[in-house]
């Protein structure tokens, strides 16, 4: 019979802990008094977090070395990541700009892949934990994230390779969100939104509380966890799998331009509710 697992006096790391999934992880963790450290770029809402906050841009190699560094020397280990920092675009596949393309993969995948490569020897020396904030997105594509989607995608495959590479007692876990209720379309859309525009822009989808208590049952349980946010949405991954995915291609492919304006326009409707503006819309082109 295993006995459950506690957080209390472990050193955690959270990435993006500033808002969002990140801040509702860090209060869970905080308040099961665990020692929790994050970083973001944004150094006001740094400031504002409470608690041990390091303004890091994870885009950056060096940056990552000294984010993992300064954990360990200031706390003498490093017993679990959560990897929840990650951005994306609104828009179909072909109207993305290189820019858009790279930056997604250098934040969604190589930042989260070189800093769990980095963080995993001190993990093996404390049997700890690597939870990943993916995305059912990651499972089952729908327009117009397809681009955002192939990044959580490569972020399920690592989990997948690294459970059958890590030492034995490290776990590898991976919590798969539906929409939440968070500044994700702000963000995907340009803004820096401070916190209260964040809180006016919030979009729809579970609360950001309920993917942290999964986070919290990933650090104290036992062995590798998948599990999606809300659970109810767990069934979803089947339509990855054929024949279910091939009608999803056949219903979806003829509205993804119709499903693409109308987020967009969802999008301009929550940056200009952020912004305390009255809310309009904006038609988008196809082009």
């Amino acid at each position: 019979m295993f006995t459950k697992r506690t957080v209390r006096d472990r050193v955690v790391l959270v990435t993006g802990g500033t808002a969002g999934i990140g801040a509702a992880v860090v209060t869970r963790l905080l308040a099961e008094g665990a020692t929790v450290v994050t970083c973001a770029r944004d150094e006001t809402r740094l400031r504002a977090a409470g608690v041990h906050a390091v303004p890091c841009d994870l885009t950056d190699p060096r940056q990552r070395g000294e984010l993992v560094d300064h954990v360990v020397e200031r706390y003498g280990r490093l017993d679990a990541l959560v990897n929840n920092a990650g951005q994306g675009r609104v828009g179909l596949f072909t109207q993305l700009d290189t820019e858009a393309v790279q930056a997604m993969v250098d934040l969604n995948v190589v930042a989260v892949a070189d800093l769990t490569r980095r963080a995993l020897p001190h993990l093996a020396d404390r049997r700890g934990d690597v939870v990943m904030i993916s995305s059912l997105a990651g499972v089952v594509p729908v327009p117009p994230l397809a681009m955002y989607s192939a990044t959580k995608a490569a972020v399920d495959g690592l989990v997948h390779g690294l459970r059958r590479e890590v030492p034995h007692g490290v776990r590898i876990h991976t919590v798969e969100p539906g929409p939440v209720r968070t500044e994700w379309l702000l963000r995907a859309g340009g803004l820096r939104p401070t916190a209260e525009e964040g809180r006016r822009g919030r979009s729809f989808g579970a609360g950001p509380d309920q993917v942290a208590d999964e986070v919290y049952r990933c650090l104290t349980g036992h062995g590798h966890r998948t599990v999606a946010v809300p659970r109810w949405l767990g069934p979803a991954r089947l339509a990855a799998v054929p024949p279910f995915s091939v009608v999803l291609d056949l219903a979806l492919a003829p509205v993804a331009p119709l499903v693409a304006r109308w987020t967009r326009r969802y999008q301009s409707e929550l940056v200009s509710r952020a912004r305390g503006e009255q809310q309009h819309h904006v038609e988008d082109r196809d082009d």
